[in-house]
C-alpha cells in the first residue's frame, strides 16, 4: 500500500494493493494510516523499505516510554521502569516493533490513549481529553477491536478515583458507571468515535464492493470468529503456550502472578486487569484470527508489562540482588532464543526463497509488467518484487486460465517449484507440471539455488496441461 500511495499519489481514503490484477487495486481495508505515513517518507527519502521499519521502531520506542509512565501512574516509578524492560524484551514486541506492519502504531495509539485519559482525570485538561479521543479513535480505525479491549480499561480509568491505593467497593464503581451513563460527555466521546469508525468501514465496504478486492472483514469469507475453536481445548492450549513463550518469555510468569496478587484490589491493578479481560473477550470474538495471527495477542503487553514490573519490584525486595540479575539474564536468553529460532531464521529462509526472484523482477522487467504470482493467497512475492498482478494457486494453472490472464494483461508467471505458499510445500505433481512449463519456454528464468522461476507468458507454448 505504501508504495502505491507513493507512486499513484492517491489520498489516504483510496488504498491500493498489488494483487488486484489489471484493475487499479482499490481494496476494502482497515484505515491505512501506517502505509500512508510511510509513503510520505518515501516522498522525502525515496522508495526504501527500511523507512517503514524505522517508523515502527520509533512507535515501538514511544510505546515503551508510555508503558513506563502507565506503570508509574498505576503503581510506582520502580514498577513502571521494570514494566518497560519487560515489554522491551518480549520477543513478540521486538519482532513487530520493527516489522513493516501497523501493529507498532496501534500499540502506541492505545498506550497514548490510556496516558492521555489518565492525565485528563488527574488534571482535567481538555487537551488531554481530546488527545485521548483522537488516539482511541485512531486505534479503532486501525483494527476495530480496540473498541473493546481498549474501551474497557479507558472506562475504568474514568471511574477510578485512586490508582495506587485500594480501590473502592464494587457498588461504588457500579454507581460511578451509572452516573457516567447519564453524562452527555460520555455519549459524545464514545458516540463520535464509533461514528467515525463506522463511517470509515462503510466507505471501505463500498470500495471492496466496487472492486471485488477485500481483506475479508465481512461475510462468509472472514476468518475471524469460530465457535468450534472457542470450545476446542487445543486452541486455548496453543494460545496459552504462545503467550507464555513469546510475550512472557516464561520466566516473567511468576512475576506477573506476584504483580496481580499485590495489585488486584488497587485501582491501577483493576485497570490493568480490565485490559486483560477486554483482550480475553476479543480473543473469544475473533478466535480463528487469534489462533492464526499472533499479533492479535500483542496488546496483552500493554497490561501485563506494568504488572510484571510490580512483581519484579516485589521480587527485588525479598531476594538477593544477584537473583534479580540472573532472572533478567535468563529472560534475555529466552527472548533471544525465541527471536532467533521463530523469527529471524524464518525471515532468512523467506529471503533465500524469494529475494533472488524478486530482485530479478525489479532489475529485468519493465515497471508496468503484470505478474501472475503462483503463491496462492500470499502476496509476499509481489510485495518484494514491487510489482502488480494476480494471485493464483498452482492447481489453477491451465491453458485456458493462462490465456485469460494473458488477455487481461499478464506478462509473466512467477513462483517457486517447491513452495505452494511461502512455507507450505507444493505437491510433487504440481512441481513437475511447473518444471515442464519452465523447460518449454526459451525465455524462462530459473534460479536453481532457490528453486524459483519467471516464465514469460507470450513466449510459452500454449499447452501446459
Amino acid at each position: 500500500m505504501a508504495r502505491n500511495f507513493y507512486l499513484s499519489n492517491t489520498p489516504i481514503w483510496l488504498p491500493q494493493i498489488d494483487w488486484g490484477g489489471a484493475s487499479a487495486g482499490f481494496v476494502e481495508s482497515e484505515f491505512p494510516l501506517f502505509p500512508f505515513l510511510t509513503s510520505q517518507l518515501y516522498l522525502l527519502f525515496g522508495l526504501h523499505e527500511w523507512l517503514g521499519r524505522s517508523l515502527s521502531v520509533i512507535f515501538s520506542g514511544l510505546t515503551i516510554w508510555l508503558v513506563i509512565r502507565l506503570g508509574r501512574r498505576w503503581f510506582n516509578p520502580i514498577a513502571g521502569w521494570w514494566g518497560g524492560i519487560a515489554m522491551a524484551v518480549a520477543p513478540l514486541g521486538v519482532y513487530y516493533g520493527r516489522s513493516f506492519q501497523a501493529e507498532a502504531l496501534l500499540l502506541f495509539c492505545a498506550a497514548a490513549a490510556l496516558e492521555s485519559h489518565s492525565l485528563w482525570r488527574s488534571q482535567k485538561s481538555k487537551w488531554a481529553l481530546i488527545l485521548s479521543w483522537v488516539f482511541f479513535t485512531t486505534a479503532a480505525l486501525l483494527k476495530v477491536i480496540p473498541l473493546l479491549w481498549l474501551g474497557l480499561p479507558l472506562l475504568l480509568v474514568e471511574v477510578t478515583q485512586s490508582r495506587q491505593t485500594q480501590s473502592e467497593s464494587r457498588r461504588k464503581l457500579a454507581q460511578r458507571c451509572l452516573d457516567l451513563l447519564r453524562n452527555p460527555g460520555f455519549w459524545i466521546y464514545s458516540g463520535t468515535s464509533v461514528a467515525v469508525v463506522a463511517g470509515w468501514y462503510l466507505h471501505a465496504y463500498q470500495l471492496g464492493a466496487s472492486s471485488g478486492l477485500s481483506f475479508g472483514f465481512w461475510g462468509a469469507g472472514t476468518d475471524r470468529g469460530a465457535l468450534s475453536l472457542v470450545l476446542d481445548g487445543n486452541s486455548w492450549l496453543n494460545l496459552t503456550l504462545r503467550v507464555a513463550l513469546r510475550l512472557l518469555v516464561v520466566v516473567w510468569i511468576p512475576l506477573l502472578i506476584l504483580g496481580i496478587h499485590r495489585s488486584w484490589k488497587t485501582g491501577g491493578g483493576q485497570i490493568a486487569l480490565g485490559g486483560l479481560a477486554g483482550m480475553l473477550l476479543c480473543t473469544i470474538a475473533t478466535m480463528r484470527a487469534s489462533t492464526i495471527h499472533e499479533y492479535y495477542q500483542l496488546p496483552v503487553l500493554l497490561f501485563t508489562s506494568p504488572l510484571i514490573g510490580l512483581g519484579w519490584q516485589i521480587f527485588q525486595q525479598h531476594g538477593a540482588r544477584w537473583q534479580s540479575r540472573a532472572l533478567l539474564c535468563l529472560g534475555l536468553v529466552v527472548s533471544l532464543t525465541v527471536l532467533s529460532v521463530d523469527y529471524w531464521a524464518v525471515e532468512q529462509r523467506q529471503s533465500r526463497a524469494w529475494m533472488p526472484l524478486a530482485l530479478t523482477i525489479r532489475r529485468d522487467l519493465p515497471a508496468d509488467s503484470r505478474l501472475v504470482s503462483v503463491t496462492s493467497t500470499d502476496p509476499t512475492l509481489l510485495n518484494l518484487a514491487r510489482s502488480q498482478g494476480w494471485l493464483i494457486t498452482s492447481e489453477q494453472l491451465s491453458s485456458e486460465r493462462i490465456k485469460q490472464l494473458r488477455d487481461a494483461g499478464a506478462t509473466h508467471l512467477a513462483g517457486s517449484f517447491i513452495w505452494d505458499t511461502t512455507y507450505q510445500p507444493m505437491p510433487e505433481n504440481q512441481q513437475d507440471m511447473l518444471r515442464e512449463l519452465a523447460a518449454s519456454s526459451p525465455g524462462a528464468w530459473v534460479d536453481k539455488r532457490s528453486q524459483t522461476y519467471l516464465i514469460p507468458i507470450d513466449e510459452r507454448p500454449s499447452n501446459p496441461d
